[in-house]
């Protein structure tokens, strides 16, 4: 039980761990990715409000001294900023084009320096009749022809295709042999940035997991400690508990054995006897329970005849069941097989049968059905009667627990049966889970 919940624990914080790591991941480069889009969108704006070509920032010697704007890479010359390099010198004079490096117009500057770009005249097919770029090594014929191709074929007026973001502009009023001119940013060195971002983050997250998740597991340990100790300290008491009582009930069923050849059959006596041996399969169950959970009693995994072994036990409970005044239904084909231990799993159909018998209404029916799907053994025990109820349902199968919080003396039971059948459903890898509802009986089943 520590150990599942260990389990759970440290489940439950790598889960945390990836979910809160995943979550970064994907707001940094959600972000990064936006803000791409956004510096491309800006500079097709820019493009197609100066007619597909870089526009001219220039500045007199004055203007140059402001300390409120970050000044682009600009070659200077005679006092004032010529356009960028790689196009033809053009100068302005006087403020016409004068940009205060304040909001829009000082990203701009940085973004018409930073990106590739080329504009292209299309005729009214969609040929290429010209195009330019400040760096026609990087681009051919070719390439600028399927790109036009593709462009038009999108039907948008703008958009993205691979690496490049593209706007198509209208040109057919102006007196000119073009009808559209195509524009488009080439981002291919931001979007290789932009992917090694999203390595870089993706590789931080993994070790920072790793080192957290280890942290994690150490402290949980270290945490659940105490709890094993009580745990283990508990169940070793049960075990030396048991063996100490064997000795004690044993003689008092020898004297009380001693006493009624004696003086004959009596009362008190009978109720000793009834009373040593209650305690005798209390004390049997505890070292049953005992063991399995010290891993003392470790199922022997072998192939048998499941369907061989229920009937062994379900046919000698069928008499009894009669005897009761009830009825006993056992559907069990032949000739299912299965790898595990033969003796747990007859004892685990003993458990359940009992419950069956105990608290099945009078003039009722027990219901024993086993079913091959797989390589999953489906095993049921269905019983009439009284519903138990949901609260109950949820720690029917703690030790000691009865549904029947008076412990009615009337149905036998000590409250462990069903944590020993859980226990074994464990040690066969199994789960078992139980059904109950006012008019339809209760239902054990064992998925093994």
């Amino acid at each position: 039980m520590i150990n599942r919940l260990k389990r759970r624990m440290i489940l439950v914080v790598l889960a945390g761990l990836l979910l809160a790591s995943a979550g970064v991941v994907i707001a940094i480069n959600w972000m990064n990715w936006n803000s791409l889009q956004a510096q491309a969108e800006e500079v097709l704006d820019m493009l197609a409000e100066n007619n597909g070509q870089r526009p001219i920032f220039l500045m007199d010697e004055q203007d140059m001294d402001r300390k409120d704007w970050e000044m682009p890479p600009f070659i200077q010359q005679d006092g004032r900023t010529p356009a960028p390099m790689g196009t033809d010198f053009a100068w302005l004079s006087g403020r016409e084009k004068m940009f205060n490096g304040r909001g829009r117009s000082k990203a701009l500057i940085n973004a018409a320096n930073l990106t590739n770009y080329y504009t292209a005249e299309l005729d009214a097919d969609g040929g290429v009749l010209s195009w330019s770029s400040d760096r026609t090594d990087l681009y051919t014929d070719e390439e600028i022809a399927q790109m036009a191709k593709s462009a038009l074929e999108t039907g948008r007026d703008s958009g993205k295709i691979g690496t490049c973001f593209f706007r198509l502009l209208d040109k057919a009023e102006e007196e000119s042999a073009c009808e559209k001119q195509l524009i488009v940013v080439d981002s291919r060195l931001e979007i290789q940035n932009a992917e090694s971002v999203l390595r870089q983050t993706i590789l931080v997250a993994v070790i920072e997991d790793a080192l957290l998740s280890l942290a994690a597991i150490l402290l949980i340990h270290k945490l659940v400690k105490p709890v094993d100790e009580a745990m283990e300290k508990q169940k070793q008491f049960v075990w030396d508990a048991s063996h100490e009582l064997k000795t004690p009930l044993a003689v008092i069923s020898a004297n009380a054995e001693a006493l009624e050849a004696e003086t004959g059959e009596s009362k008190p006596l009978e109720y000793i006897r009834s009373e040593v041996d209650r305690t005798d399969k209390l004390i049997q169950s505890l070292l049953t329970l005992a063991r399995m959970e010290k891993g003392t009693a470790q199922a022997q995994h072998a192939p048998f005849d499941l369907s061989r072994a229920v009937m062994e036990v379900a046919l000698p409970f069928e008499s009894a069941v009669f005897e009761a005044g009830k009825t006993m239904d056992i559907q069990v084909p032949d000739g299912i097989q299965y790898t595990g231990d033969a003796e747990m799993i007859k004892q685990l159909m003993v458990v359940l049968l009992s419950n069956a018998q105990k608290y099945s209404d009078d003039g009722g029916k027990i219901t024993v059905s086993l079913e091959a799907k797989g390589e999953k053994r489906l095993l049921r025990v269905h019983n009439t009667g009284p519903a138990i109820p949901a609260e109950a349902q949820q720690r029917i199968f703690d030790r000691f627990y009865r549904a029947d919080s008076s412990h009615n003396r009337e149905i036998e039971g000590n409250g462990l049966g069903l944590a020993i059948a859980q226990n074994i459903v464990n040690a066969h890898k199994g789960k078992i889970a139980v059904r109950s509802q006012e008019g339809e009986g209760t239902t054990f089943t064992v998925t093994l």
